[in-house]
C-alpha cells in the first residue's frame, strides 16, 4: 500500500489516530483534511491523511487553535513546494555548469581560467 492510497474508513482512521470520528468530520469542515470520497460518498483516509492528523493533534496539543493549525499547514505546504522548485533550479544550474565546463575544454588555455572564475567553478 502506498502512502497516498486511501483505504481506511472513518472509524478505522479515527481509531488509528486516537480521536473520535466526529473530530475527523470537524477537521474536514474546517478545511484541515480532505479525505478521498468513493463514488458513493464514503470517506476514505490514507497514510498521508493519518500523518496530517498527527500533525494537527500535535499543534492543537501545543495550544494552537484550528484556524492557526490550518494556516501553519498551508505555510508548510508552500515551503515544501518552494523547496521542490529550488531543488529543480539547483539541478538545472548544475547541468548548465557541467555543459559550460564541457564547452570550456575547446577554449584556448589562456582564456579557460578567467571564464572558469566567472562561472564560479
Amino acid at each position: 500500500m502506498s502512502k497516498g492510497e486511501a483505504v481506511y474508513i472513518i472509524s478505522v482512521a479515527a481509531e488509528l489516530a486516537g480521536i473520535h470520528p466526529q473530530t475527523l468530520r470537524i477537521y474536514e469542515r474546517r478545511g484541515l483534511l480532505t479525505p478521498y470520497r468513493t463514488p458513493g460518498g464514503t470517506r476514505r483516509y490514507s497514510e498521508q491523511d493519518l500523518e496530517r492528523l498527527r500533525a494537527i493533534q500535535a499543534l492543537t496539543q501545543a495550544g494552537i487553535n484550528l484556524e492557526g493549525v490550518k494556516r501553519i499547514l498551508q505555510l508548510e505546504g508552500a515551503v515544501e513546494r518552494l523547496q521542490d522548485q529550488l531543488d529543480a533550479i539547483k539541478d538545472q544550474l548544475a547541468d548548465a555548469r557541467a555543459e559550460a565546463n564541457e564547452s570550456l575544454s575547446s577554449l584556448p588555455d589562456i582564456l579557460r581560467p578567467t571564464i572558469q572564475d566567472l562561472l564560479g567553478g
